[in-house]
């Protein structure tokens, strides 16, 4: 929930937030924290990229090819940043886990920052364990087993952070779930109507790779091949592998 008015609610919870629609909104109340983000180059990136792997974003979809699991990593890099983008990108990842690499996403996860861990391990655990949540999702063990809480517990986003009133109150309502990775938030709701359905998405082509070789290297390569990148040297640079995984692969 984005707090954006300094008053209580019913039960004592602070009034404002998202609104409930099927298309996740980039609009904010002017000038604040969330609002400010929407400026940042980084997260445009990544909700052009979110759009074109099928979340209903309001913003234009990125032409380029997407590498799912880098992606995953670089949105928990700044999940506490935009609370649209992160909980719509978790109800992606419950919903599509299948798409998921977790080999590669272990291996991304193994050499990030302690922060982007403990981020990637509420996102990937709302992922599964939320009530509308994937219930299962094997792909994501290994990536799971690097990911540690954070150290110094605190809001989940930075809006709610930086605002003593409303740090409190997450911090005295925050559910098992957050706390289990060192975070204080309340809801536990994803929005799988902002996801677009599978006939949708397979018609992304590094997604129509994956669901006809499952999420792996070939697939990669061949969704590159699709893009007219035939070469093991362009396909290595462009996937992130060696160059003999690359001509192995071919």
């Amino acid at each position: 929930m984005v707090y954006s008015e300094f008053a209580f609610g019913i039960a004592g919870r602070p009034v404002g937030g998202c609104r409930s629609s099927t298309t996740c909104s980039r609009d904010a109340p002017s000038g604040t924290i969330a609002d400010r983000m929407t400026t940042n180059p980084e997260i445009n990136r990544l909700y052009a990229a979110w759009r074109r792997l099928g979340v209903n974003f309001s913003v234009t979809s990125c032409t380029e090819m997407v590498e799912v699991e880098p992606l995953i990593l670089a949105t928990a890099a700044v999940a506490g940043a935009d609370e649209r983008l992160t909980i719509c990108a978790i109800s992606w990842l419950a919903r599509y886990h299948s798409f998921v690499d977790g080999r590669r996403l272990s291996e991304l996860t193994r050499d990030s920052a302690a922060t982007v861990r403990s981020y990637l391990g509420i996102m990937l655990s709302l992922a599964i364990e939320a009530p509308d949540g994937a219930g299962r999702a094997p792909q994501y063990e290994a990536a799971l087993a690097h990911c540690k809480p954070l150290r110094r517990p605190r809001a989940l986003y930075d809006n709610i952070e930086a605002l003593p009133t409303f740090r409190e109150w997450a911090r005295t309502h925050g559910l098992p779930l957050y706390r289990r990775w060192g975070f204080w938030h309340d809801d536990v709701m994803l929005k799988l109507t902002s996801i677009h359905p599978l006939a949708r998405i397979l018609k992304v082509p590094e997604l129509r790779a994956r669901a006809l070789c499952g999420p792996s290297i070939e697939a990669a390569f061949i969704a590159h091949a699709m893009d007219r990148i035939t070469n093991a040297r362009s396909l290595s640079r462009d996937v992130g592998v060696s160059y003999a995984a690359a001509h192995a692969a071919e």
